[in-house]
Protein backbone atom coordinates (compact mmCIF):
# COMPACT_ATOMS: atom_id res chain seq x y z
CA UNK A 1 0.00 0.00 0.00
CA UNK A 2 1.43 2.90 -0.99
CA UNK A 3 2.00 6.20 1.32
CA UNK A 4 0.01 9.32 0.73
CA UNK A 5 -1.12 12.10 2.58
CA UNK A 6 -4.89 10.92 2.52
CA UNK A 7 -3.16 7.48 3.34
CA UNK A 8 -1.40 9.03 6.84
CA UNK A 9 -4.46 10.72 8.02
CA UNK A 10 -5.01 10.04 11.88
CA UNK A 11 -7.65 8.14 13.14
CA UNK A 12 -8.61 6.52 16.83
CA UNK A 13 -8.54 2.44 17.13
CA UNK A 14 -10.76 0.94 20.25
CA UNK A 15 -8.70 -2.81 21.30
CA UNK A 16 -11.52 -4.71 23.06
CA UNK A 17 -9.95 -7.68 25.23
CA UNK A 18 -11.83 -9.69 27.77
CA UNK A 19 -9.65 -11.60 30.76
CA UNK A 20 -8.68 -12.16 33.96
CA UNK A 21 -4.44 -11.04 33.69
CA UNK A 22 -1.99 -10.20 31.13
CA UNK A 23 -1.27 -12.91 28.91
CA UNK A 24 0.27 -13.27 25.71
CA UNK A 25 -2.29 -10.96 23.67
CA UNK A 26 -2.40 -8.61 26.22
CA UNK A 27 1.73 -7.69 26.16
CA UNK A 28 0.72 -7.87 21.98
CA UNK A 29 -1.69 -5.45 22.33
CA UNK A 30 0.18 -2.94 24.66
CA UNK A 31 3.18 -2.75 21.95
CA UNK A 32 1.50 -2.24 19.51
CA UNK A 33 -0.91 0.72 21.11
CA UNK A 34 2.78 2.23 21.97
CA UNK A 35 4.01 1.76 18.20
CA UNK A 36 0.54 3.40 16.48
CA UNK A 37 1.12 6.85 16.92
CA UNK A 38 4.10 7.01 14.60
CA UNK A 39 1.84 5.39 11.63
CA UNK A 40 -1.16 8.24 12.55
CA UNK A 41 -3.27 5.82 14.97
CA UNK A 42 -3.72 6.40 18.15
CA UNK A 43 -5.06 3.43 20.22
CA UNK A 44 -6.63 2.79 23.32
CA UNK A 45 -7.80 0.02 25.14
CA UNK A 46 -11.11 -1.75 26.29
CA UNK A 47 -10.88 -4.51 29.22
CA UNK A 48 -13.73 -6.37 30.00
CA UNK A 49 -12.87 -7.71 33.48
CA UNK A 50 -14.88 -10.45 34.79
CA UNK A 51 -13.69 -10.44 38.18
CA UNK A 52 -14.05 -13.49 41.25
CA UNK A 53 -14.63 -13.67 44.28
CA UNK A 54 -11.09 -12.54 46.21
CA UNK A 55 -9.48 -11.18 42.41
CA UNK A 56 -8.74 -7.46 43.03
CA UNK A 57 -11.00 -4.88 41.76
CA UNK A 58 -9.18 -3.67 39.04
CA UNK A 59 -7.83 -5.99 36.14
CA UNK A 60 -3.80 -5.51 36.58
CA UNK A 61 -3.42 -4.52 32.70
CA UNK A 62 -4.82 -1.01 34.04
CA UNK A 63 -1.72 0.23 35.71
CA UNK A 64 0.55 -0.92 33.60
CA UNK A 65 -1.44 0.43 30.54
CA UNK A 66 -1.62 3.70 32.49
CA UNK A 67 2.02 3.71 33.13
CA UNK A 68 3.05 3.37 29.78
CA UNK A 69 0.78 6.15 28.57
CA UNK A 70 -1.93 4.17 27.06
CA UNK A 71 -5.88 5.39 27.90
CA UNK A 72 -7.45 2.46 28.93
CA UNK A 73 -11.01 2.00 30.58
CA UNK A 74 -12.31 -1.48 32.78
CA UNK A 75 -16.18 -2.81 31.20
CA UNK A 76 -17.91 -5.35 34.00
CA UNK A 77 -17.30 -8.75 33.08
CA UNK A 78 -20.40 -10.35 34.00
CA UNK A 79 -22.97 -11.67 32.96
CA UNK A 80 -25.16 -9.07 35.00
CA UNK A 81 -23.29 -6.72 34.00
CA UNK A 82 -23.09 -7.37 30.03
CA UNK A 83 -25.73 -5.08 28.69
CA UNK A 84 -24.37 -2.16 30.81
CA UNK A 85 -21.08 -2.99 29.56
CA UNK A 86 -22.37 -3.03 26.22
CA UNK A 87 -24.17 0.61 26.68
CA UNK A 88 -20.76 2.03 27.58
CA UNK A 89 -18.96 0.73 25.02
CA UNK A 90 -21.51 2.08 21.87
CA UNK A 91 -21.61 5.35 23.89
CA UNK A 92 -17.52 5.59 23.93
CA UNK A 93 -17.53 4.91 20.48
CA UNK A 94 -19.87 7.59 19.39
CA UNK A 95 -18.85 10.04 21.52
CA UNK A 96 -14.84 9.64 20.71
CA UNK A 97 -15.03 8.95 17.58
CA UNK A 98 -13.34 6.18 17.18
CA UNK A 99 -13.10 4.70 13.66
CA UNK A 100 -12.05 1.28 14.10
CA UNK A 101 -12.72 -1.52 16.94
CA UNK A 102 -10.87 -4.36 16.96
CA UNK A 103 -12.00 -6.95 18.99
CA UNK A 104 -10.11 -9.76 20.46
CA UNK A 105 -11.93 -13.21 20.74
CA UNK A 106 -15.06 -15.02 21.07
CA UNK A 107 -17.31 -12.67 23.48
CA UNK A 108 -15.78 -9.13 22.48
CA UNK A 109 -16.56 -9.72 18.66
CA UNK A 110 -20.36 -10.27 20.53
CA UNK A 111 -19.82 -7.24 22.36
CA UNK A 112 -18.33 -5.48 19.59
CA UNK A 113 -21.44 -6.61 16.73
CA UNK A 114 -24.27 -5.34 19.56
CA UNK A 115 -22.50 -2.34 20.31
CA UNK A 116 -22.09 -0.88 16.75
CA UNK A 117 -25.67 -1.94 15.82
CA UNK A 118 -27.55 0.06 13.98
CA UNK A 119 -24.95 3.23 14.64
CA UNK A 120 -25.28 6.00 12.11
CA UNK A 121 -24.64 7.88 10.35
CA UNK A 122 -21.52 5.84 10.33
CA UNK A 123 -20.09 2.98 12.46
CA UNK A 124 -16.56 2.37 13.26
CA UNK A 125 -14.76 -0.40 10.73
CA UNK A 126 -15.01 -3.69 13.00
CA UNK A 127 -12.13 -6.04 12.98
CA UNK A 128 -11.06 -9.21 14.61
CA UNK A 129 -8.05 -11.22 15.29
CA UNK A 130 -9.74 -14.64 15.14
CA UNK A 131 -8.45 -17.76 17.07
CA UNK A 132 -10.53 -20.81 16.23
CA UNK A 133 -8.04 -23.19 18.24
CA UNK A 134 -9.64 -24.69 21.13
CA UNK A 135 -10.68 -28.13 20.72
CA UNK A 136 -13.61 -30.25 21.68
CA UNK A 137 -17.73 -30.26 20.88
CA UNK A 138 -18.12 -27.41 23.39
CA UNK A 139 -15.77 -25.17 21.76
CA UNK A 140 -16.79 -26.27 18.19
CA UNK A 141 -20.44 -24.42 19.07
CA UNK A 142 -18.91 -21.67 20.14
CA UNK A 143 -16.79 -21.11 17.05
CA UNK A 144 -19.99 -22.06 14.82
CA UNK A 145 -22.16 -18.95 16.24
CA UNK A 146 -18.65 -16.71 16.82
CA UNK A 147 -18.60 -17.25 12.72
CA UNK A 148 -22.04 -15.91 12.07
CA UNK A 149 -21.10 -12.62 13.96
CA UNK A 150 -17.85 -12.27 12.05
CA UNK A 151 -19.72 -12.13 8.95
CA UNK A 152 -20.65 -8.67 10.27
CA UNK A 153 -16.72 -7.63 10.16
CA UNK A 154 -15.16 -5.76 7.29
CA UNK A 155 -11.86 -7.76 7.90
CA UNK A 156 -10.78 -10.04 10.07
CA UNK A 157 -6.89 -11.54 10.93
CA UNK A 158 -5.46 -14.43 11.95
CA UNK A 159 -1.52 -15.11 13.50
CA UNK A 160 -0.51 -17.72 10.91
CA UNK A 161 -1.49 -20.15 8.02
CA UNK A 162 -2.38 -22.92 10.33
CA UNK A 163 -5.12 -20.91 12.24
CA UNK A 164 -6.17 -19.44 8.98
CA UNK A 165 -6.91 -23.07 8.24
CA UNK A 166 -9.52 -22.80 10.86
CA UNK A 167 -11.32 -20.49 8.53
CA UNK A 168 -11.69 -23.03 5.76
CA UNK A 169 -15.35 -24.02 6.91
CA UNK A 170 -16.49 -20.45 6.21
CA UNK A 171 -15.71 -18.76 2.37
CA UNK A 172 -17.07 -15.53 3.15
CA UNK A 173 -14.73 -15.12 6.37
CA UNK A 174 -11.77 -16.46 4.89
CA UNK A 175 -12.46 -13.72 2.24
CA UNK A 176 -11.47 -10.81 4.75
CA UNK A 177 -9.21 -12.68 6.97
CA UNK A 178 -5.38 -11.53 6.56
CA UNK A 179 -2.52 -13.54 8.02
CA UNK A 180 -0.65 -10.92 10.33
CA UNK A 181 2.25 -12.80 12.58
CA UNK A 182 2.62 -11.61 16.14
CA UNK A 183 5.71 -9.92 17.21
CA UNK A 184 7.74 -9.64 20.20
CA UNK A 185 10.67 -7.70 21.52
CA UNK A 186 14.03 -8.39 20.31
CA UNK A 187 15.12 -7.60 23.78
CA UNK A 188 11.92 -8.48 26.10
CA UNK A 189 11.39 -6.44 28.80
CA UNK A 190 13.38 -7.51 32.10
CA UNK A 191 10.38 -6.82 34.17
CA UNK A 192 10.90 -6.65 38.45
CA UNK A 193 11.74 -9.56 39.44
CA UNK A 194 8.84 -11.52 41.72
CA UNK A 195 8.40 -11.17 45.38
CA UNK A 196 7.86 -14.75 44.98
CA UNK A 197 10.83 -17.39 46.11
CA UNK A 198 12.53 -18.89 43.48
CA UNK A 199 13.26 -22.43 43.58
CA UNK A 200 17.09 -23.41 43.51
CA UNK A 201 17.65 -25.95 41.22
CA UNK A 202 20.82 -28.05 41.29
CA UNK A 203 20.51 -29.74 37.40
CA UNK A 204 19.01 -28.62 34.11
CA UNK A 205 15.90 -26.61 34.32
CA UNK A 206 12.79 -27.34 31.96
CA UNK A 207 9.82 -25.03 31.98
CA UNK A 208 6.81 -24.36 30.68
CA UNK A 209 4.57 -21.18 30.06
CA UNK A 210 0.79 -21.22 30.38
CA UNK A 211 -2.57 -20.93 31.45
CA UNK A 212 -3.12 -24.26 33.11
CA UNK A 213 -5.95 -25.59 31.04
CA UNK A 214 -6.60 -28.63 29.20
CA UNK A 215 -5.46 -27.15 25.78
CA UNK A 216 -2.25 -26.51 27.10
CA UNK A 217 -0.69 -29.91 28.06
CA UNK A 218 0.16 -29.67 31.04
CA UNK A 219 -0.35 -33.32 31.84
CA UNK A 220 1.74 -34.72 29.09
CA UNK A 221 4.59 -32.40 30.48
CA UNK A 222 4.32 -34.18 33.12
CA UNK A 223 4.32 -37.58 31.82
CA UNK A 224 7.47 -35.84 30.01
CA UNK A 225 9.27 -35.12 32.64
CA UNK A 226 9.02 -38.68 34.28
CA UNK A 227 10.88 -40.19 31.19
CA UNK A 228 13.73 -37.36 31.80
CA UNK A 229 14.05 -38.09 35.38
CA UNK A 230 14.46 -41.61 34.30
CA UNK A 231 17.29 -40.54 32.67
CA UNK A 232 18.11 -37.08 34.23
CA UNK A 233 17.22 -37.14 37.86
CA UNK A 234 18.86 -34.06 38.46
CA UNK A 235 16.42 -32.02 36.30
CA UNK A 236 14.20 -29.30 37.70
CA UNK A 237 10.79 -28.82 35.74
CA UNK A 238 9.11 -25.21 36.13
CA UNK A 239 5.34 -24.78 35.98
CA UNK A 240 4.31 -21.36 35.83
CA UNK A 241 0.60 -20.31 35.09
CA UNK A 242 -2.35 -20.14 37.34
CA UNK A 243 -5.93 -21.73 36.16
CA UNK A 244 -8.42 -24.15 36.57
CA UNK A 245 -6.54 -27.06 36.42
CA UNK A 246 -3.91 -26.37 39.47
CA UNK A 247 -5.19 -28.60 41.80
CA UNK A 248 -5.85 -31.70 39.21
CA UNK A 249 -2.04 -31.04 38.27
CA UNK A 250 -0.49 -31.14 42.04
CA UNK A 251 -2.66 -34.05 42.59
CA UNK A 252 -0.70 -35.98 39.27
CA UNK A 253 2.79 -34.71 39.95
CA UNK A 254 2.41 -36.63 43.10
CA UNK A 255 1.10 -39.74 41.97
CA UNK A 256 4.01 -39.54 39.24
CA UNK A 257 6.03 -39.51 41.81
CA UNK A 258 7.13 -36.36 40.74
CA UNK A 259 6.84 -33.77 44.18
CA UNK A 260 10.30 -33.16 44.70
CA UNK A 261 11.07 -32.23 40.72
CA UNK A 262 8.30 -30.07 39.56
CA UNK A 263 7.81 -26.43 40.93
CA UNK A 264 4.52 -24.98 40.17
CA UNK A 265 5.03 -21.33 40.19
CA UNK A 266 1.96 -20.00 39.42
CA UNK A 267 1.62 -16.41 37.48
CA UNK A 268 4.88 -13.93 37.74
CA UNK A 269 4.87 -11.23 35.86
CA UNK A 270 8.45 -11.36 35.26
CA UNK A 271 8.57 -14.34 32.74
CA UNK A 272 11.39 -13.44 31.01
CA UNK A 273 13.20 -14.40 34.28
CA UNK A 274 12.00 -17.31 34.19
CA UNK A 275 12.79 -18.23 30.73
CA UNK A 276 16.81 -16.95 31.21
CA UNK A 277 17.12 -19.25 34.07
CA UNK A 278 15.73 -22.03 31.85
CA UNK A 279 17.61 -25.06 29.91
CA UNK A 280 15.12 -25.72 27.88
CA UNK A 281 11.40 -23.95 27.28
CA UNK A 282 8.60 -26.21 26.25
CA UNK A 283 5.26 -26.13 24.42
CA UNK A 284 2.83 -28.96 24.85
CA UNK A 285 -0.12 -27.75 23.77
CA UNK A 286 -2.56 -29.48 21.93
CA UNK A 287 -3.13 -26.31 19.48
CA UNK A 288 -1.85 -22.94 19.13
CA UNK A 289 -2.77 -20.19 16.99
CA UNK A 290 0.83 -18.59 16.84
CA UNK A 291 2.48 -18.86 20.71
CA UNK A 292 3.90 -15.79 21.93
CA UNK A 293 5.97 -17.85 24.60
CA UNK A 294 7.72 -19.76 21.86
CA UNK A 295 8.67 -16.00 20.23
CA UNK A 296 9.74 -14.99 23.43
CA UNK A 297 12.09 -17.93 24.65
CA UNK A 298 13.43 -17.74 20.98
CA UNK A 299 14.12 -13.92 21.11
CA UNK A 300 16.01 -14.66 24.79
CA UNK A 301 17.94 -17.15 23.16
CA UNK A 302 16.71 -20.15 24.93
CA UNK A 303 16.87 -23.83 23.25
CA UNK A 304 12.47 -24.72 22.60
CA UNK A 305 10.65 -28.04 22.57
CA UNK A 306 7.24 -28.04 20.76
CA UNK A 307 4.12 -29.82 19.72
CA UNK A 308 3.68 -29.42 15.77
CA UNK A 309 0.56 -28.18 15.99
CA UNK A 310 -1.29 -25.40 14.38
CA UNK A 311 1.15 -22.02 13.71
CA UNK A 312 3.57 -23.38 15.83
CA UNK A 313 5.71 -24.89 12.87
CA UNK A 314 5.85 -21.14 11.58
CA UNK A 315 8.01 -20.12 14.55
CA UNK A 316 9.67 -23.97 15.54
CA UNK A 317 11.52 -24.86 12.42
CA UNK A 318 12.16 -28.69 13.33
CA UNK A 319 16.52 -29.09 13.47
CA UNK A 320 16.82 -25.46 12.38
CA UNK A 321 15.17 -23.48 15.42
CA UNK A 322 14.21 -25.75 17.63
CA UNK A 323 12.75 -29.11 17.96
CA UNK A 324 9.10 -30.44 17.33
CA UNK A 325 7.21 -33.58 18.04
CA UNK A 326 3.91 -35.08 17.12
CA UNK A 327 1.12 -34.03 19.40
CA UNK A 328 0.20 -35.95 22.45
CA UNK A 329 3.12 -38.04 22.81
CA UNK A 330 4.97 -37.37 26.30
CA UNK A 331 7.74 -40.08 25.38
CA UNK A 332 8.87 -37.58 22.34
CA UNK A 333 8.32 -34.77 24.47
CA UNK A 334 10.77 -36.19 26.82
CA UNK A 335 13.42 -37.58 24.30
CA UNK A 336 13.33 -33.85 22.47
CA UNK A 337 14.09 -32.37 25.92
CA UNK A 338 17.14 -35.05 26.72
CA UNK A 339 18.70 -34.72 23.45
CA UNK A 340 19.34 -30.68 24.08
CA UNK A 341 20.08 -31.02 27.58
CA UNK A 342 22.62 -33.62 26.29
CA UNK A 343 23.99 -31.91 23.66
CA UNK A 344 24.60 -28.41 24.65
CA UNK A 345 26.57 -27.96 21.21
CA UNK A 346 22.76 -28.19 19.78
CA UNK A 347 20.84 -26.36 22.04
CA UNK A 348 23.22 -23.03 21.38
CA UNK A 349 22.76 -23.87 17.88
CA UNK A 350 19.26 -24.13 17.76
CA UNK A 351 18.86 -21.20 19.94
CA UNK A 352 21.32 -19.06 17.97
CA UNK A 353 18.69 -19.39 14.86
CA UNK A 354 15.37 -19.12 16.73
CA UNK A 355 16.61 -15.78 18.06
CA UNK A 356 17.90 -14.49 14.50
CA UNK A 357 14.49 -15.74 13.11
CA UNK A 358 12.62 -13.84 15.28
CA UNK A 359 14.63 -10.98 14.32
CA UNK A 360 14.08 -11.23 11.00
CA UNK A 361 10.86 -12.30 10.69
CA UNK A 362 8.87 -11.30 13.98
CA UNK A 363 10.12 -7.42 14.94
CA UNK A 364 7.48 -5.54 16.28
CA UNK A 365 7.93 -2.33 14.09
CA UNK A 366 6.99 -4.80 11.38
CA UNK A 367 4.38 -5.98 12.91
CA UNK A 368 3.04 -2.77 13.82
CA UNK A 369 3.41 -1.77 9.94
CA UNK A 370 1.17 -4.59 8.90
CA UNK A 371 -1.50 -3.91 11.81
CA UNK A 372 -1.25 -0.31 10.23
CA UNK A 373 -1.96 -1.22 6.47
CA UNK A 374 -5.16 -3.32 7.90
CA UNK A 375 -6.55 -0.96 9.67
CA UNK A 376 -6.91 1.82 6.71
CA UNK A 377 -7.66 -1.57 4.50
CA UNK A 378 -10.78 -1.78 6.72
CA UNK A 379 -12.03 1.67 6.77
CA UNK A 380 -11.52 1.48 2.46
CA UNK A 381 -11.58 4.50 -0.01
CA UNK A 382 -13.24 7.03 2.45
CA UNK A 383 -10.58 7.87 4.80
CA UNK A 384 -11.93 8.96 8.38
CA UNK A 385 -11.18 12.85 9.18
CA UNK A 386 -8.68 13.47 11.39
CA UNK A 387 -10.35 12.84 14.47
CA UNK A 388 -8.47 15.87 16.52
CA UNK A 389 -10.56 18.09 14.36
CA UNK A 390 -13.40 16.91 14.51
CA UNK A 391 -16.25 19.11 16.73
CA UNK A 392 -17.10 17.70 20.17
CA UNK A 393 -20.15 15.76 19.72
CA UNK A 394 -19.71 15.22 16.36
CA UNK A 395 -19.99 12.16 14.09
Amino acid sequence: MGVTPESRRPFKVLHLRQSSNIWGPEKSILDLSRRMTSHGIAAEIAIVYRRADGEPADHPLLALARDRGIPITQLDGRLSGLSAAIRSLRLKLQEEHFSVLHCHEYKTNLMGALATWGLSPRRPALVATVRHTEPGLQMRAFQGLDSLVLHRFDRLSVPSHGALQELKRWTALRRVAHVIHHSVEWEPDRSPASAAPWPEPSGPVVAIVGRLQAVKGHRLFLEAARHVLARRPDTRFWIVGEGELRGELATLTARLGLTDAVSFLGYRADVAEVMRRSDVVVSASQYEAFPRNLLEALALERPVVAMAVGGVPEIVIDGETGLLVHAREPLALGSAVMRLLGDPALARRLASAGRALVGERYAPEAHACRLAAFYREALGPAQPAPWHERPAGGA
